[in-house]
């Protein structure tokens, strides 16, 4: 009794009571429940993770069961015999067949040369004077005048930068430079900036005669003189010269630009060298891009895998007979085996019309492995329709797939219903713990109390006892 009466405790006894009081009373009244919280959230988790992998399975079938020209089995390349002369892709609406190019001439972009001037030197200003100049430059049906304005004492350099400078704040489709072949020498090269005829640039002097001073008078710029290492004129004199010359197929064939994308349907060729007479004319092959087209499948057998080892591990029971999160879980167990089944049966409007017919076996674990790489890729370059049809017709493995777990992973579908109603759970369990910890509350203080009454009566009787021993001594 005098244990929990001493005042000379430093822990208060009537606290030191109370404290174990509510230990006992927690771990009857409020543990049962946070562990059953505990085990709600952890279902909880497990369900959100559970929806990440089925929405990676869903993207995954979703791009399987495209069809038509968004199909991800009309995956196509072009390959090509010669990669120093030109490149090629193709698109999925591209027809899988061979061609031949010979590329004649490469597009060019046209360019105007003037002669060559010392930097330093007068002989422009001589020749055109001061004051202000028009020159006019036509490109593609555009026709732009340019003003320039000449000082005095402007020297060759100087005046050729004005012109290139005009010209390219004031001429869309082509610019204009300063060029020096040597330390001392200057020459002003104007280029379209786009290749073909369409672009050929026109120039003429409006008012002065700046552009005849620089070495393009009327005559050369007519009829498309071309310039020397000194002379001005066309670096191209003629304009057919310009676009570029393939023949496809033998047929001739000319465009303005080296990127070709109209002449062999949904191929773009990109030219990038020109060929000589007597040069082996150079392969395109269009076909199924095999790589593409197993990647497809192969992300969908790891999407596939991995939901199915998830649901594996959350719902099995250990050979010592301990259950996991969801062992037994009747949500699980069914997804798993329609899972199972969709991969397994047969597709009746595909011919193969089984994974295993196109080197892709099931596991006993229920998970997907291609077990026969050549043969898959050996259908899929052979008719990659028959592989399609397998996965994206109408009873296509795909199309199951993707109707069995859309109902789980859209918004409001069964997982979170099912993750709302564990949050419902979680909130009626905290509010049941607060209503727990206040009765335990109000039980500790009225203990509290007790033992508080207790401890006077004790207090009280013990000097009575003191004054009862004190009063017997005396009479003694």
């Amino acid at each position: 009794m005098s244990f929990f009466f001493n005042t000379n405790n430093n822990i208060n006894p009537i606290d030191n009571l109370i404290q174990l009081f509510r230990q006992s009373e927690t771990g009857k009244l409020v543990k049962p429940i946070e562990r059953q919280k505990g085990l709600i959230q952890t279902k909880n988790s497990t369900l959100s993770d559970l929806k990440l992998r089925l929405n990676t399975l869903y993207q995954a079938v979703k791009d399987l069961s495209l069809t038509g020209v968004a199909s991800k089995f009309q995956v196509k390349i072009a390959v090509v015999s010669n990669a120093d002369v030109l490149s090629a892709t193709a698109q999925s609406s591209a027809t899988s067949a061979n061609h031949t190019i010979f590329v004649q001439q490469l597009a060019k972009e046209d360019t105007i040369l003037s002669s060559s001037f010392s930097n330093s030197g007068f002989e422009i200003l001589n020749s055109t004077g001061e004051g202000a100049k028009t020159i006019n430059v036509t490109v593609n049906g555009i026709s732009t005048d340019v003003n320039i304005t000449i000082s005095s004492g402007d020297t060759n350099n100087v005046i050729l930068n004005k012109i290139a400078s005009a010209i390219n704040s004031t001429v869309g489709d082509v610019s204009a430079s300063v060029v020096n072949p040597t330390s001392s020498t200057a020459r002003l090269v104007i280029k379209s900036k786009n290749t073909g005829s369409q672009y050929a640039i026109s120039m003429s002097d409006v008012y002065g005669n700046l552009l005849a001073s620089i070495g393009l008078d009327s005559n050369t710029l007519s009829n498309r003189i071309s310039s020397t290492d000194t002379n001005g004129g066309y670096l191209y004199s003629d304009v057919n010269l310009l676009d570029a010359q393939i023949i496809v197929d033998g047929i001739n064939i000319i465009r303005g630009s080296n990127k070709i994308s109209d002449v062999i349907s949904g191929v773009t060729i990109e030219l990038r060298k020109a060929q000589s007479p007597g040069d082996t004319s150079v392969s395109v092959t269009v076909q199924t891009d095999v790589s593409q087209v197993k990647g497809v499948i192969e992300n969908f057998i790891k999407a596939y895998n991995d939901l199915m080892k998830f649901i594996n591990e959350k719902t099995k029971t250990t050979a010592e007979g301990v259950r996991t999160t969801f062992s037994g879980d009747n949500m699980l167990m069914k997804l798993k085996m329609d899972l199972r089944l969709r991969v397994s049966s047969a597709v009746s409007s595909a011919n193969p019309s089984f994974l295993n017919d196109i080197g892709i076996k099931i596991n006993p674990d229920g998970t997907l492995v291609v077990s026969d790489s050549s043969k898959l890729e050996r259908m899929i370059a052979e008719d990659v329709s028959k592989v399609e049809l397998l996965f994206n017709s109408s009873d296509g493995i795909a199309v199951k797939l993707k109707d069995l777990i859309n109902p789980f992973v859209q918004v409001g579908g069964v997982i979170d219903k099912r993750i709302d109603l564990g949050k419902e759970q979680i909130k009626r369990l905290d509010e049941r713990i607060k209503s727990l910890n206040d009765l335990i509350d109000q039980r500790a203080e009225n203990l509290r109390r007790q033992f508080a009454q207790l401890q006077s009566l004790y207090f009280a009787f013990t000097r009575q006892q003191t004054l009862i021993q004190q009063m017997t001594s005396i009479l003694q």
